[in-house]
């Protein structure tokens, strides 16, 4: 076993009159090259970008090392038991930048890289993953998004940006003052250069004066940093970028809205921080010495609350719930360009507690962070960090695992799923709108022999009884309107009986659309506690099924919290793993933290790039193949086994769900 340090959490502030200080009982294991727990590299000085996220599909997460002076360019690393093995993704020389992003570009079922040009190249590019084909020295096919036009293109980001449930690109190409966006082409691998629309352009002119202190090579008003959120609230993502946020407003056109012209050369994130209302926007320094700014939206303005004072080239951000409480934290991390640069520089997590308090809490000081990222990079569900220096301390890699590596939770193997597999016949609706009877036959050569009904789609319960019978389907939930249990519960249970089914439930609560209060939330408690009363009178069991609206804010406390406190334990709860991620909650937390009402979970997964969003409501194809989205499968049923979950249903909503659902069961099969 490879030697590794213990680095215990040394230091805990609070700088928020309002926060607790609550010092997590942490210790670091520390791996690095320095101690040859994993190779360098490259032998660059300069490594430019980081990209986390699973390309093996092995349900642990593997990470990608730029650089842009020497060969290879990129590189990837796979966790190989206490060490990680290195893999050359491209030999070739490029220049590329800081930013990074990835998404399944070929949709092939696996997830392609995007990096850009730096300041010397004109070209954005994606890699095509080989899956599972996968070779250290062999590299990847490499193909161009961009190859003409001006140079630089720090920053890329790919979400669903127009609401049509598909990935746009979006990156900024510096030397032409712009932000372009591009719809993914259909036929990538072919196309040597994507259409690309400009959607924002700012000036090199003037500027306001800047925050703090920025280096040299700076230009006037440079604009830099992307993230994504729902900032109106409108169902749809929003970018933020520059000190601004774009609004889609059509037809690839956009509105640019002001956050903070002091800052458009900056760091971005966002987030729920101060929990109901817009999403708050974090803007920090990426190049230079100024503050951390966390910006709230009020009737117009948005309102700078300094979080930290002075951040020392804090290129590092990302957005988390790090400690698993419910109320997103910040993670953040300092440069050093020497050994005598910012000696202390700090690697970071601000605590927050949903109210805008944050407590400051130091991971470890004096190591060289350029893109850090925060992420479980050992599949046992915490969050650990990958650390890359840039000019100090480089070429080299820092790996910082939480608590070390404990038991596995997302890992694809060893899952041991054993329940039945039943199918939400909302599923092949447009199937059924042709001919019931050959939609129902088509389930059945799937090999799936249980189903959830919410519709008889024009029979008679009992003649759709019959032709469930026909093949041999059991039914062990229904879906009912509203309006059933609360004006004809004593049909509806004979109905559910005709059927067999143990567990009854409703699929949305009553509220105007976008706006679900606490008053909805308090009402509808009280109605769903008198259903499972009279539902259980009748030898039946209550269930909601959560739609992606229930995780908001509460007065306070996250809406789910309310929900469960306010509703007795006759209500169970039906987990719909795509829309509980869609709303912006972990389905892995819920889990962890209710397991015991959710008696039925909906197999669906996310497209990536989707999200989060707290209507509920979804365009069709952001729901994919189940293990080729954003869901983790391994660890939610993983729990559910833990958690005494009963029932299990696949639901799929595209378009094309007939072609997609056996290769779901395929990659359920996998987690046996």
């Amino acid at each position: 076993m490879k030697q590794f340090s213990l680095l215990v959490l040394i230091l805990t502030i609070s700088f928020a009159t309002n926060a607790q200080v609550q010092k997590p009982g942490i210790e670091w294991m520390h791996y690095s090259t320095e101690k040859g727990d994993l190779d360098v590299p490259n032998g660059s000085e300069q490594q430019t970008a980081t990209a986390v996220f699973d390309i093996d599909k092995d349900g642990i997460n593997d990470f990608i090392i730029t650089e842009r002076q020497k060969s290879p360019s990129v590189v990837w690393y796979k966790k190989n038991k206490d060490k990680w093995d290195r893999y050359i993704l491209d030999n070739d020389a490029l220049k590329i930048e800081a930013g990074a992003t990835f998404y399944d570009i070929d949709q092939d079922g696996d997830l392609d890289p995007v990096f850009g040009g730096d300041s010397r190249s004109n070209e954005v590019w994606w890699w095509e993953n080989p899956y599972p084909n996968y070779n250290p020295k062999i590299p990847w096919k490499r193909h161009t998004i961009k190859k003409s036009g001006l140079n630089k293109h720090h920053d890329q980001l790919i979400a669903d940006f127009d609401g049509d449930g598909l990935g746009e690109l979006v990156f900024w190409n510096q030397s032409t003052q712009t932000l372009f966006l591009a719809d993914i082409p259909k036929n990538p691998r072919e196309i040597e250069e994507w259409d690309l629309k400009p959607i924002y352009k700012y000036a090199h002119d003037s500027e306001m004066p800047q925050y703090g202190t920025v280096p040299g090579w700076k230009k006037t008003n440079e604009h830099e940093g992307l993230a994504k959120a729902d900032i109106d609230l409108d169902g749809v993502l929003d970018i933020i970028g520059g000190g601004h946020w774009f609004k889609h407003l059509g037809d690839h056109k956009f509105s640019a809205n002001l956050v903070d012209a002091k800052y458009a050369f900056s760091r971005s994130g966002a987030g729920q921080l101060i929990e109901g209302g817009r999403p708050e926007i974090v803007l920090v320094v990426g190049d230079g010495i100024a503050p951390m700014y966390l910006y709230e939206w009020q009737k117009g303005t948005w309102i700078p609350k300094s979080l930290i004072t002075e951040v020392d080239n804090g290129h590092s951000l990302d957005i988390v719930d790090f400690n698993g409480d419910g109320h997103l934290d910040i993670f953040n991390a300092e440069m050093r360009f020497s050994k005598e640069y910012n000696p202390d520089a700090k690697m970071r997590i601000l605590l927050g507690d949903g109210k805008g308090n944050f407590t400051d809490y130091i991971i470890n000081e004096a190591y060289s962070n350029h893109e850090s990222k925060i992420a479980d990079l050992d599949g046992d569900g915490d969050y650990d960090i990958i650390s890359k220096p840039y000019a100090e301390r480089a070429p080299g890699i820092d790996i910082w695992l939480q608590n070390g590596t404990g038991s596995p939770l997302s890992t694809i193997k060893g899952v041991g799923f054993n329940k039945p597999i039943g199918l939400q016949l909302y599923s092949l609706r447009h199937e059924f709108k042709n001919s019931v009877p050959e939609a129902l036959q088509k389930i059945a050569e799937m090999g799936i022999k249980q189903v959830e009904i919410s519709d008889y789609y024009g029979y008679e319960p009992k003649e759709f009884k019959k032709l469930l019978k026909k093949h041999k389907m059991k039914v062990p939930s229904m879906i009912f309107g509203w309006e059933r249990f609360k004006n004809d519960i004593d049909i509806l249970a004979k109905e559910a009986k005709l059927f067999g089914a143990k567990y009854v439930g409703i699929g949305w609560m009553p509220h105007e659309r976008g706006n679900f209060t606490v008053e909805d939330a308090k009402r509808n408690c009280d109605e769903m506690n008198h259903f499972a009363a009279e539902c259980k009178k009748r030898g039946l069991t209550f269930f909601y099924h959560l739609h992606g609206f229930e995780f908001g804010d509460a007065n306070g406390q996250p809406m789910i919290d309310f929900i469960m406190n306010n509703t007795t334990d006759n209500v169970t709860f039906e987990m719909d793993a795509m829309w509980t991620l869609y709303g912006g909650c972990d389905p892995v937390w819920l889990m962890n933290k209710y397991g015991e009402r959710i008696k039925l979970i909906h197999l669906k997964d996310l497209r990536w790039g989707s999200g989060p969003i707290h209507t509920g409501s979804a365009p069709d194809p952001t729901s994919v193949i189940l293990g080729q989205g954003q869901v983790n499968f391994p660890a939610i049923l993983r729990l559910a086994k833990e958690k005494g979950t009963e029932i299990f249903i696949i639901e799929d909503e595209a378009e094309n769900a007939l072609d997609q659902i056996p290769q779901s069961l395929e990659f359920l099969e996998r987690l046996r």
